[in-house]
């Protein structure tokens, strides 16, 4: 186990290695050198070491030919141990042993090299205790359930080993593995044990220490066959230090020294640092049940940040973000908002610009520093001077220099912090629950925004590791103040390369509990119905959670036929949502009857069903009829963005307009980045989008978060004018309740299905699913898994 902890401890810092080889005899004498230590005292503590070079890593000469590698360092540590001064003399091999048993101490006290203790030794000569003991060990899939012995090896099975080494030896004499079998074409044990977890070999035999590392390192690729420990090694060799049997007193300050440097950890120290190899595996899926004492989801892709204060982060960074750090008010799974670092609701003065907010006392951030009201100040501060949009926007901006006064934030005592806005916007509470406002230390993070911290904050998790790329580790947080706490201590989130992985992780593995974001409809539908032993009971339970994604089309006011209503109307009454969503994609997304998506608090399902016979009437009045057909363009994106059928929705909807016999339909199509450059011109007609970002959260849990943007700024160029419509947003702006800020949304939605500034088709629910002992799932309306709920089995 020390050998174990000191590997993982130090392998980050470990430099190059190879494994055990098969010393080729030297073509011709290597010349003599040498490497003193310091003048000797007397003779009785000075001793000469013969030894060979360069034997790498044994033994090599660094950039100024002097003696380094595994075996010098080792002998500096002996050294201090034993008392002893010293001097390497670089030597062929050949007739060492012989010269100090004949002559001891006249040429040389003690050899030292890669000399491995035979059973036999040499007349005249003693070895010291091991210092290094290195077993062949047979490593396969952590899987494979064909072995308990490198003895199941079977003709057929193929094993790979690194070229003119040990193991190739072991693996012909001892193993006996045929050369049919035999994969001896790798240049080190790394590339072997890679085309072992890419599935080419069935095994490969390898040194001890590589193998108990890397199956450590990457324990559900890989494992040792028998264990870690002598258990599994098919043959076996020690290395010592070579003195003559008459020398009794070296042999025991040597055997001395040797046991004192093995107990410091120095000889594991060296270990990593000189027979390890640096290089390292690119694992593929794990290949093991995932662990009874931790909570594992699977997800493709990574965060793009760990940092609050980031002006653009994906979906996967918030959800990691609300799972690790807090707000001072917190949007729970079942969607209400709850105070978490606060005691209460703020108090809200009469102008409603002031927020005033006690906070929570006798918390502290994971790096053991305590929560005040400085902690806030400094962090929204630091949101600000990194220009993010969401503290800017909102908080008082006298210069209108578009960042935030620096006392927009006010410190009134240790646990009462102010809030001054730029002017009165009831949202802002939703805001408070986003991780552009959530406190964190300033004794962890630094000014600078670090997208790769893993600091973390007051959440109900903090982060115990996190390997960008491949897996970050939770554990449960006793500070966070939140209830319930934490059903499962350990949560482990593996970010995958792709959807088949992802799939093969839950389904043939069960490596993982949860397949989640980046899970393709097709995998969600599919495992629903698995059913592998026949019980009647699925293998899988599916989860559905609010949508995190709208399509819609915006129309361009401004610009005939769109800027007549009556158009817009019919439009809206030709369209088949039903038809949308399962023909073109196959139930993936659903049809969305109001700008607010559904389980958005305040949505009202208000937009009609499809009447051709409604629209044609529409279209009459409006002067167009099958004898006078209105002739419209429709632009889409084309390059994925939104989705891979992006050009089939399109047709759809020119099929489904077309079929009034009034609107003819040409469908243009443009790159994204030419698109929106048109739309920002306020060039195009009609254009069909999403909203938010591909893989991006929505801004705010909020009605607001779905529908501000289309009416109350030009982002999208509808050119909606509307007095109706922009008292209504005011009015929400300034409800002094959240009842009656969501009564106002729903007079917003009843406008807009009158008016249509934008017509929302279809909307896209969060999904997941997972291994059947899994419970409480819970989704909330921004697309965030709450991980704080999660359990297995009867829990």
């Amino acid at each position: 186990m020390l050998l174990l902890a000191i590997f993982l401890l130090l392998a980050a810092c470990a430099r190059g290695g190879e494994e055990t080889a098969v010393p080729p005899q030297p073509a011709t004498p290597t010349p003599a050198a040498t490497q003193e230590a310091t003048l000797p005292t007397d003779d009785e503590n000075f001793i000469v070491i013969a030894t060979d070079a360069p034997l790498p890593p044994f033994t090599e000469f660094d950039q100024f030919g002097d003696l380094d590698g595994f075996v010098s360092r080792l002998m500096e540590n002996i050294a201090v141990e034993a008392n002893l001064d010293y001097e390497f003399v670089v030597t062929p091999a050949e007739g060492v042993l012989e010269n100090i048993a004949a002559n001891p101490g006249r040429d040389f006290d003690a050899a030292m090299s890669r000399l491995v203790i035979p059973p036999e030794p040499l007349p005249g000569i003693a070895y010291t205790q091991p210092y290094l003991e290195v077993g062949q060990v047979l490593v396969v899939l952590a899987d494979e359930s064909r072995f308990n012995s490198y003895r199941d090896l079977q003709p057929g099975m193929t094993v790979g080993v690194a070229q003119n080494s040990e193991a190739e030896q072991v693996a012909r004499t001892v193993a006996g593995v045929n050369e049919a079998d035999l994969r001896n074409g790798y240049t080190t044990s790394v590339e072997a044990l890679q085309a072992l977890v890419d599935e080419s070999l069935t095994a490969v035999i390898t040194d001890s220490y590589v193998a108990d590392y890397f199956s450590q390192t990457y324990n559900d690729q890989i494992k040792v066959v028998g264990g870690p420990g002598r258990d599994g090694w098919i043959s076996q060799k020690a290395y010592g230090i070579a003195v003559s049997s008459a020398n009794e007193p070296l042999l025991d300050r040597l055997n001395a020294a040797i046991t004192a440097v093995q107990t410091a950890g120095n000889i594991d120290r060296l270990t990593v640092a000189w027979l390890l190899p640096s290089d390292t595996l690119t694992p593929g899926e794990p290949r093991v049940v995932a662990s009874p004492n931790d909570m594992v989801i699977g997800i493709v892709g990574s965060p793009t940040d760990l940092d609050p204060a980031a002006r653009t982060s994906n979906l996967t960074s918030w959800e990691i973000k609300i799972n690790t750090m807090s707000g001072l008010y917190s949007l729970t799974a079942n969607n209400t908002l709850e105070p978490m670092l606060a005691t209460a609701l703020p108090t809200i003065s009469a102008d409603k610009l002031e927020y005033t907010i006690t906070l929570v006392r006798d918390l502290s951030f994971p790096d053991g520093s305590e929560f005040t009201a400085d902690d806030v100040k400094w962090s929204i501060d630091r949101a600000r001077s990194l220009g993010n949009f969401w503290v800017n926007s909102y908080l008082k901006d006298s210069n209108a220099d578009g960042f935030a006064d620096e006392d927009a934030v006010q410190v009134i005592d240790a646990f009462t912090v102010k809030f001054v806005l730029q002017e009165p916007d009831a949202s802002f509470l939703s805001l408070l629950a986003t991780p552009p406002y959530f406190p964190i230390s300033n004794e962890c993070f630094s000014e600078a925004q670090d997208d790769q911290s893993s600091c973390g904050g007051l959440g109900p998790y903090t982060i115990v590791s996190w390997t960008p790329g491949e897996q970050i580790r939770l554990r449960a947080n006793p500070e966070w103040p939140g209830r319930p706490t934490p059903s499962f201590e350990n949560i482990l989130i593996r970010f995958q390369d792709d959807t088949a992985v992802l799939r093969r992780s839950l389904e043939e593995f069960q490596s993982i509990d949860i397949a989640w974001t980046g899970l393709p409809y097709s995998d969600f539908t599919a495992l629903q119905t698995s059913d592998s032993n026949g019980d009647g009971q699925p293998d899988f339970r599916a989860w559905t959670g609010p949508a995190a994604f709208k399509s819609y089309v915006l129309f361009n006011q401004e610009q005939e036929p769109w800027d007549n209503a009556l158009v817009r109307r019919a439009f809206a009454l030709s369209v088949d949502r039903e038809a949308l969503a399962n023909q073109v994609f196959g139930g993936s997304r659903l049809p969305l009857f109001s700008p607010i998506p559904d389980g958005v608090p305040g949505h009202l399902p208000i937009l009609p069903q499809r009447d051709l016979e409604q629209a044609r009437s529409l279209l009459l009045q409006a002067g167009y009829s099958e004898a006078t057909p209105l002739e419209i363009e429709l632009w889409y994106v084309n390059d994925g963005r939104y989705s891979s059928v992006e050009a089939a929705y399109a047709t759809a909807l020119q099929t489904q307009l077309q079929e009034t016999a009034v609107f003819q339909v040409t469908l243009s199509s443009a790159p994204f980045d030419q698109f929106i450059g048109q739309v920002n011109q306020c060039n195009l007609p009609a254009y069909l989008l999403g909203w938010p970002s591909p893989g991006r959260p929505v801004d705010y849990p909020d009605p607001g978060a779905w529908t501000n943007i289309f009416v109350a700024s030009s982002t999208f160029c509808p050119n909606y004018d509307s007095p109706a419509m922009t008292a209504f947003l005011q009015a929400a702006a300034e409800a002094a309740t959240q009842a009656e800020r969501l009564a106002t949304y729903g007079d917003i939605q009843q406008l807009w299905a009158q008016d249509l500034p934008t017509l929302d088709l279809l909307q896209e629910p969060r999904i997941a699913i997972s291994l059947s002992n899994v419970n409480n799932i819970q989704i909330d309306v921004m697309g965030l898994m709450h991980y704080e709920l999660l359990t297995k089995g009867g829990e």
